[in-house]
């Protein structure tokens, strides 16, 4: 008799026998609906409504996270900031913070409101989706920043992914990989996934749908905050540098012209 057509009982007997001899083997066995063990650090993402929903209650400090989203300057900076922070006062304020290819120029006054240290942020442009990963594979396996946050607009192939996992697993950094929200279809190594999307008043929509643990009930609705000195005109930063692969060197690149601040840390940019 198959285990589609047998009695709701001999089914259950079935599975608690199978419990019983995993659970004689002594092997650590993880079952999709429990809450995996996590065996690296990590620190808090200051929305105490998510990291009860995050394995180890918070963001992980080493390894490759994905952030969805719709597009790109929707509030991740504004999710990120209270992580980024906590970071600075872990002592690891004295690494830089790489941004690799963010969609907007990065805005002084609104990343002063949020108390980031402007003089360990490095902002990197590469030409391409290849030569983006390359920077963040070098920056990863070297350990020498306190994070890296890499805006990747075009798809990624799962061995790429794979390759930078294990790079940021290798120096003990954080990889949060902000993807278009059309890469929730597409397998992905990363233990931890999350789809953001904003909502009205300044609010975002947060789901895990990738996780060691239960599946997630409902979406979160965080109210992000708005620092006051984004809501005037700002300056970038300037200049934005960008790697060149070829030379292995930092080459300077002019800052483009501000149009609107479309997200409190960044300022969108002309095409």
């Amino acid at each position: 008799m198959s285990v589609l057509t047998a009695p709701a009982s001999l089914v259950a007997a079935r599975l608690a026998a199978s419990a019983l001899a995993l659970a004689r083997l002594g092997a650590p066995v993880w079952r999709a609906g429990d809450w995996a063990s996590v065996g690296a650090p990590t620190e808090p993402t200051g929305w105490p409504a998510l990291d009860a929903e995050l394995p180890g209650g918070g963001w992980p400090l080493a390894g490759l996270c994905e952030l969805l989203l719709p597009a790109g300057a929707s509030g991740e900076l504004a999710l990120l900031e209270p992580w980024l922070c906590s970071l600075r006062r872990r002592n690891l304020g004295s690494q830089e913070l790489l941004w690799v290819a963010p969609p907007g120029t990065p805005c002084v006054s609104a990343l002063q409101a949020m108390d980031l240290a402007l003089a360990r942020l490095v902002c990197v442009n590469p030409a391409s989706t290849a030569d983006a990963a390359w920077a963040v594979e070098q920056t990863l396996r070297s350990g020498s920043c306190a994070a890296v946050l890499w805006w990747s607009p075009g798809p990624s192939v799962a061995v790429t992914l794979r390759r930078l996992h294990l790079a940021a697993q290798a120096g003990a950094t954080p990889l949060i990989a902000l993807r278009p929200a059309a890469a929730r279809s597409t397998s992905s190594p990363a233990p931890l996934r999350l789809a953001c999307t904003p909502r009205p008043g300044r609010q975002l929509a947060v789901e895990v749908f990738k996780r060691r643990g239960p599946p997630m009930s409902a979406a979160l609705t965080l109210q992000l905050p708005w620092p006051a000195a984004a809501r005037r005109t700002v300056s970038p930063v300037a200049p934005v540098t960008a790697i060149n692969p070829g030379s292995h060197d930092v080459v300077g690149r002019p800052a483009p012209a501000p149009v609107v601040a479309a997200s409190p840390a960044l300022v969108a940019s002309r095409a």
